[in-house]
């Protein structure tokens, strides 16, 4: 990897974790990280895409999400998600909640940034010779301060690429449905001279697959422009890989349960795909 990649990647990484939140379990006087999610509006409404089994049926209420400053915020609204508990083992892992309208005075719209519909890219084709990105908080890198009811999250940033097409059928995953991106455990990092073991990955669920189609095309800030193609379920590395579930079933379900105008239908067939979708709330 070039000099001006290595650094347009650690502005890209950098950009996409101010989208990606740490989902909490509360335990006073500070709180547990569990997973991340991604936080999306539209004209209207305000979301939180996630995994199925991080925002299950069960589960969900019991949650806190940052809203900005050393603000938490309760995840009321209403739940669409594949997973009635965290352990029901379904490959179709995902969830999206739409905020109640009485949250949105809550998000400050400054530490937290919120994507809109126009960065999400459906009907994407597998690019196996391209980037994709991989940024969020892993339960791992969650340090407790000594004395303080608050923590410091410490982010993965990770630059990959798909692993060989043929091997989506050799592993049972169709290329339709899953992107399978490389995860080595032995990486260098954005600047460093010398590759690292990677640390443990575990609580990444949830977080965004993004992918960059052009480093030349960047936006007023100078960053290239990078697309939510899809949400991390599994790790699986000691196959060598990370599991993503494409972008497709959470516009698809924006669109069926929430019918929000924002988004096109994708040439996802959602009947024959998506297995029961629970809908709950609490408002």
């Amino acid at each position: 990897m070039n000099k001006n990649i290595a650094e347009l990647s650690r502005l890209i990484s950098n950009s996409i974790l101010t989208h990606t939140p740490i989902i909490n379990l509360p335990q006073p006087p500070s709180a547990k990280p569990v997973g991340c999610g991604i936080y999306l509006k539209t004209d209207s409404a305000r979301y939180l895409i996630s995994a199925g089994h991080l925002l299950n049926v069960d589960d969900w209420k019991k949650f806190i999400a940052p809203a900005g400053g050393d603000k938490m915020i309760w995840l009321n609204g209403v739940l669409a998600t594949t997973y009635n508990k965290n352990n029901d083992n379904l490959d179709i892992d995902f969830s999206v909640l739409r905020f109640s309208s009485r949250m949105n005075k809550h998000f400050t719209d400054e530490q937290w940034i919120f994507i809109s519909n126009d960065q999400i890219l459906v009907n994407h084709k597998i690019d196996y010779n391209g980037y994709y990105f991989v940024a969020g908080y892993p339960i791992s890198g969650v340090k407790k301060k000594v004395g303080e009811a608050v923590f410091n999250p410490i982010p993965l940033k990770l630059i990959t690429q798909s692993i060989l097409q043929k091997r989506y059928a050799k592993l049972g995953y169709s290329e339709e449905q899953f992107i399978l991106v490389e995860y080595r455990r032995k990486l260098q990092a954005f600047g460093a001279k010398q590759a690292q073991i990677t640390k443990e990955i575990q609580g990444i669920s949830g977080s965004g697959l993004w992918y960059v189609p052009d480093f030349n095309d960047k936006d007023e800030n100078g960053i290239p422009k990078y697309f939510l193609v899809g949400i991390m379920t599994e790790n699986h590395k000691d196959k060598g890989f990370l599991l993503a579930l494409k972008i497709d079933f959470v516009t698809e379900i924006i669109i069926k349960a929430f019918a929000d105008k924002a988004f096109d239908h994708s040439s996802f067939n959602l009947t024959s795909n998506i297995p029961n979708i629970q809908i709950v709330q609490e408002l």
